[in-house]
């Protein structure tokens, strides 16, 4: 999964082949005398044979990049298809 230039992690497969899916990520991390926290959401294209726990690790590590934070705890974690039903 690369990183596009906004931050959201997108993938792509050699088939072309690939689902939309949206996702949200709720972080909490230690500060000076208290906490931060921060809410994510974007889209990802997902190829065939992507695990949930591969997305989930590649999104947390993208939520530990842009809060900069050594420690972060997952308060809340949604990937969903982005299609609604017609």
């Amino acid at each position: 999964m690369n990183t596009a230039t906004n931050g959201a992690p997108q993938t792509t497969s050699d088939t072309g082949q690939t689902h939309r899916y949206m996702w949200v990520i709720t972080v909490q991390w230690p500060t000076g005398g208290g906490f931060g926290n921060a809410t994510f959401s974007n889209t990802v294209d997902i190829p065939p044979g992507a695990t949930r726990m591969d997305i989930y690790m590649q999104i947390f590590e993208l939520a530990k990049r842009e809060t900069r934070a050594t420690s972060l705890n997952v308060l809340f974690f949604a990937l969903e298809p982005d299609r609604l039903a017609a």
